[in-house]
């Protein structure tokens, strides 16, 4: 094995997620010949197009569908890094006392785009489908990602044209896997983050993936507005709540993460949009509710 594999193997094993992350992301680019976390040779990303107000409703891909009509519950899947496990638990903080939902956690931390060394997002996620098969998947990565990739004997420094080329490829192939399994799938875009060097990369990688998600027709949830005070600053506390003396907070002491209450606050409107899409779903099927699970085995066993 040539150092430089060896060094990135070294960095791949033994890099926690967030902990260490400048440093790695550092000690990477300068292998890579940028020698800096981002900033340095940034491609130019396309625009996405601006959000609408009122999103229009998407359409009812077929496992959806398939469920809605038979009357099962709804199956979400959430993959991502440690800030997928956080929407996952956002997700099911709302959802866990309805039973016509079921919300799998399959996020894995310190994994990204940028770090397939460490682990093939595209086969992990084709094998967690293959032990649990969901209706909805939510992705959101990137985290991880503020750092160069070194493929095929190049290094591509952070957001460069090679960058992207490959991150683009990857997350498509993502999308294509679970589009061919006929899932629904949402992306939830990355807070503001506390350290501005940071925030400048994550805002970077944000705008790229609404972009990617645009172009691919994936519903893009951006996040950071719901994580900035008015000024549009760092936003440490949630928004206040009528009867509370004090307000809760909504991010983790890292200045990455949230805390439960921000997960359930960033993942409110994608609460809703799911039960718009599957209340849309049942009326389509013929179905207000699903099927109560003893009641549909009893109707078997009739007929």
């Amino acid at each position: 094995m040539r150092p430089l594999d060896r060094v990135l193997l070294l960095i791949d094993r033994t890099m926690v997620l967030f902990v260490g992350l400048a440093v790695g992301a550092v000690v990477a680019l300068s292998f890579l010949g940028g020698g800096e976390s981002g900033g340095g040779a940034q491609a130019s990303i396309p625009a996405a197009p601006a959000a609408p107000d009122r999103p229009a409703p998407e359409a009812i891909a077929p496992r959806l569908a398939t469920a809605a009509a038979a009357g099962d519950p709804i199956a979400i899947g959430v993959f991502g890094d440690s800030f997928g496990e956080g929407i996952w638990a956002g997700l099911y903080n709302q959802l866990r006392g309805d039973p016509g939902f079921e919300v799998h956690q399959l996020s894995e931390r310190a994994i990204g785009f940028t770090r397939y060394r460490s682990l093939d997002i595209l086969a992990d996620v084709r094998a967690k489908l293959d032990r649990q098969p969901v209706e909805i998947a939510i992705l959101s990565f990137g985290a991880n990602d503020t750092q160069g990739i070194f493929d095929a004997g190049h290094g591509n420094p952070y957001m460069s044209d090679g960058w992207q080329r490959i991150v683009t490829a990857r997350v498509s192939a993502v999308v294509a896997l679970l589009r061919e399994r006929g899932v629904t799938v949402y992306w939830v875009g990355l807070p503001k983050m506390r350290d501005a060097r940071f925030d400048a990369d994550i805002q970077a990688m944000n705008h790229f993936y609404a972009a990617r998600m645009a172009a691919l027709g994936v519903p893009y949830i951006d996040t950071v507005p719901l994580t900035v005070d008015a000024g549009g600053r760092y936003a440490p506390y949630l928004p206040a709540e009528p009867g509370r003396r004090e307000r809760r907070m909504g991010r983790a002491n890292d200045g990455i993460h949230m805390t439960i209450p921000g997960y359930i606050h960033l993942t409110r409107g994608l609460t809703d949009r799911i039960r718009g899409a599957v209340v849309r779903a049942r009326a389509q099927a013929g179905h207000a509710a699903p099927m109560p699970a003893r009641a549909a085995a009893n109707s078997g066993a009739r007929s």
